[in-house]
Parts: C-alpha cells; sequence; structure tokens
C-alpha cells in the first residue's frame, strides 16, 4: 500500500505482513507548509543546467581511493549518498565492491565499503543511480532530486555478498558435475541393458516406466498425485520435464492420467528433453528443441508420445530448458486455463533469460526435492504470478509478494534481494 496525505509531497509505502493477526505501524511526521517550503528549494531551469554542465565534465568513471569522496568546492551541486550494507545476518558487509550509474547521465561512481559496511558518494543532483554489484546489476535506486541547498540520502541495503554468491556458485556448480556423471552413468546402463535385450530405447522406456507404475505405492516421493489430487485445476496445459531420471514421475503422470483422463476436460501436454540427444555445445537458448505437444487422447496415446520423448533425448547436461518448453508450448496449445509445470528441482533453468517474454500464470510442482529448492522455479512463479507445489504443501502466496519480503519452503527461507529469490539460512 502507498499512503498520501493532501498536504504532504512524499508517498510513504506501507508493506502488510503475510502472517494472521500481524499488526502494521506507520508513522510519518511532516511540516504542514512542506509543499511550500519545497518550492523555495525548487531550481530554475538555469540552475539546473549549471548541475548537467558540472557533471558533464566528470569521468565516465569515479574511482574511490577509500570509502568516502571527496566532493571538491561545488558541494550545492551534489548529493552526499551514504548507503550502508548488511549481510544476511544483519552484520557490516565490509570491502563489498559497488558502483553507482545515473541513468540520464551515464556517470558512474565506484568503490568499496569500509569495516561498517558503508560508502560516501557526492553525486550530482538531478539523476536516478542504479545500484549494481559484480553479479547483481541494477540492484536497486537512488534518486538524487533538482534542489536548492546541501542534500544528504542515507539508504541501507541486504545483500548476500560476493564472497558468498561466489562460494555459493562454487557449490552449485560441483553439485552440476556430480549430477551430470549420474546421470551419465544411469543413460549408459540403460543403453547397455537394452542392447542386452536386444530392445530399441522406447521400448526399454516403456518397460521402465511400467516398472515404476507396478511399484508406485512404495515410491517415496509421489509429488505429482498429490498435487493434482489436492488441486482442481481445469483445463490443463500440463507442461513436464522427461529427461534424465524422470521416469518415476512421469510413471505418476501415467497413473493420474488412467484415473481421470475420463473426467479431465481440455486437458493438454507438452512434454520436453532439452534438445532430442543434442550436444550440448549446439543447444542454443531459445532454439534447443525436443518439445513435444498432444491433446489428450487416450491412455496408450499418451504412454507412446511418453516413450517416444524420453526415448528421444536423456537431457545431456543438468540444466533444462523449460522456459523454452513453456514459450513454445504455449503457442501449440489451444486455448485452456490452467498452466502446470512439472520440473526437476535437481536441474537449473538453462533460459531463464527468456522469462522476461513469458506472463502465463505457472503452477510449479517441484520433483526431486532434495534440500533446497532451485531458486529459478520460485522466480518463474512469482514473475508468472503463479504458486509453488511441494508433496505437502500449495504455496500461493508467492504472486503477491514484493522486494524485501520472504517465503518459507520445506524449512527454508528465500527472500526476494534485488529482484532476485535468495535463500537464508536461518539458525
Amino acid at each position: 500500500y502507498v499512503v498520501t496525505t493532501s498536504n504532504n509531497p512524499i508517498k510513504n509505502p506501507l508493506r502488510t505482513s503475510q502472517h494472521d493477526g500481524a499488526q502494521s505501524t506507520l508513522t510519518h511526521t511532516y511540516d504542514p507548509n512542506i509543499i511550500e517550503k519545497q518550492k523555495a528549494f525548487d531550481l530554475t531551469e538555469s540552475e539546473k543546467k549549471i548541475i548537467d554542465q558540472e557533471a558533464a565534465l566528470l569521468p565516465d568513471t569515479t574511482f574511490l581511493s577509500g570509502a568516502s569522496m571527496t566532493p571538491g568546492g561545488k558541494k550545492d551541486l551534489f548529493s552526499c549518498v551514504t548507503i550502508k550494507l548488511t549481510n544476511l545476518d544483519g552484520k557490516p558487509l565490509a570491502g563489498e565492491s559497488l558502483w553507482l550509474t545515473g541513468n540520464k547521465r551515464g556517470k558512474s561512481f565506484k568503490g568499496k565499503t569500509d569495516s561498517q559496511g558503508r560508502i560516501i558518494v557526492w553525486l550530482p543532483k538531478g539523476d536516478t543511480y542504479s545500484l549494481n554489484f559484480k553479479y547483481n546489476l541494477n540492484y536497486s535506486s537512488i534518486e538524487t532530486g533538482y534542489t536548492k541547498g546541501s542534500s544528504n540520502i542515507t539508504s541501507s541495503f541486504s545483500y548476500l555478498g560476493t564472497k558468498e554468491i561466489e562460494l555459493r556458485k562454487k557449490q552449485e556448480a560441483e553439485r552440476i558435475l556430480a549430477e551430470e556423471k549420474r546421470l551419465k552413468a544411469l543413460e549408459k546402463k540403460f543403453a547397455e541393458d537394452c542392447k542386452k535385450l536386444g530392445i530399441s530405447a522406447e521400448e526399454g522406456k516403456k518397460r521402465e516406466i511400467a516398472k515404476y507404475v507396478t511399484e508406485m505405492d512404495q515410491f517415496s516421493d509421489p509429488v505429482i498425485l498429490k498435487t493434482l489430487n489436492r488441486n482442481n485445476w481445469d483445463d490443463k496445459l500440463i507442461v513436464c520435464d522427461l529427461t534424465g531420471s524422470m521416469s518415476p514421475y512421469a510413471a505418476q503422470l501415467s497413473i493420474w492420467y488412467q484415473l481421470h483422463y475420463q473426467k479431465e476436460k481440455n486437458l493438454q501436454f507438452v512434454f520436453f528433453n532439452d534438445g532430442d540427444a543434442k550436444a550440448d555445445q549446439d543447444k542454443k537458448i531459445g532454439e534447443t528443441g525436443g518439445i513435444y505437444y498432444s491433446p489428450s487422447k487416450g491412455i496408450k496415446e499418451l504412454s507412446d508420445l511418453m516413450n517416444k520423448v524420453c526415448s528421444a533425448g536423456s537431457g545431456g547436461d543438468c540444466p533444462e530448458n523449460n522456459m523454452e518448453a513453456l514459450i513454445k508450448g504455449n503457442k501449440m496449445a489451444a486455448p485452456y486455463k490452467e498452466l502446470v509445470m512439472i520440473v526437476d528441482n535437481k536441474a537449473p533453468v538453462k533460459d531463464i533469460a527468456l522469462l522476461k517474454n513469458f506472463n502465463r500464470p505457472v503452477h510449479i510442482i517441484l520433483c526431486g526435492y532434495d534440500q533446497y529448492v532451485k531458486e529459478d522455479y520460485l522466480l518463474i512463479a512469482w514473475k508468472t504470478k503463479g504458486t509453488i507445489h511441494t508433496i505437502e504443501e500449495d504455496i500461493t502466496n508467492i504472486a503477491s509478494m514484493s522486494e524485501g519480503q520472504e517465503v518459507i519452503v520445506k524449512g527454508h527461507t528465500y527472500r526476494i534481494m534485488g529482484g532476485e529469490f535468495v535463500r537464508i539460512d536461518k539458525l
């Protein structure tokens, strides 16, 4: 919510808690004649021009020698901006490199925070500056308006920090390497078994999925069955990952379909396998392929299509082309009401950059959940105003979340920071 008053030019944001019984208090004090006073500080066009001319003389990038900048003798042309950074524990984020770039003039100011997590920069008035980090561009923004007199701005931000980000990137790279090794071993064994039996890969997948169907009562992660049975989504388009080790989940979808296909209206499917055995180096964002569409035709027809997609390609590398499948699948399908995506939570979304091109709400069912949710899937649900589903819970409030708010999934907390979800380990 935004709180406004008739004689106050400043709009005040008020964020309400998502927890039951919570109370919020906003206190804002201002002068009753603040509008008249503010007009007294307005600059004339010629005064604005002087600031613009002074800013034009600055280098494209100004490097701070320390955490504090010396403004020179024309302080009235600049705003003194103090930025305070804290890490996820609320402690000062020291030695963090950042830079501020003016959207209008393109002038940048670069430096590092001090031991208290602070940096002081004098920025030319009359511009909006983006706050940037090595791994997070346009993290936030700071406006320095045209105004007479001294201008002091203090902004505080919580940030993961470059060191922590690089540590997590290293851990994720190691996890993906291990996962790709595991998947290649499974693929090799599957090919050898098919050769021994003298059957095709498609027949091999048919038998593999059928085996999971007969053993489903012992399966430890019946997330698809439970989620689809909990949620009465009508006229569904189901987009399902069938790469690598998704056969157990293909079996679940097959069982659910056998039980419900006669009463499901306008049910449609899109299956994807990340490129139909295409070499990893040949996969291009948005053009990877391996995407198959079919309306609901019957039990045998669905089984045949799933076997075909599974045998056509196992995915190769760990990240998958989820966004391409959503975008192209949406175009392939006839009109529908609800979009459900069944994903491998162990696999990141390689084409997450395409999310900006898609806005249909997506209900995401997480398969293969291990320790954490991959932040890519939280981002897709948030940006499309969709939902997240695990074996135990339906998280439906993610669509209404905003910067700084948190969501708990399977006991772990994720916060929106700089327009992205960041995992926070609570002690």
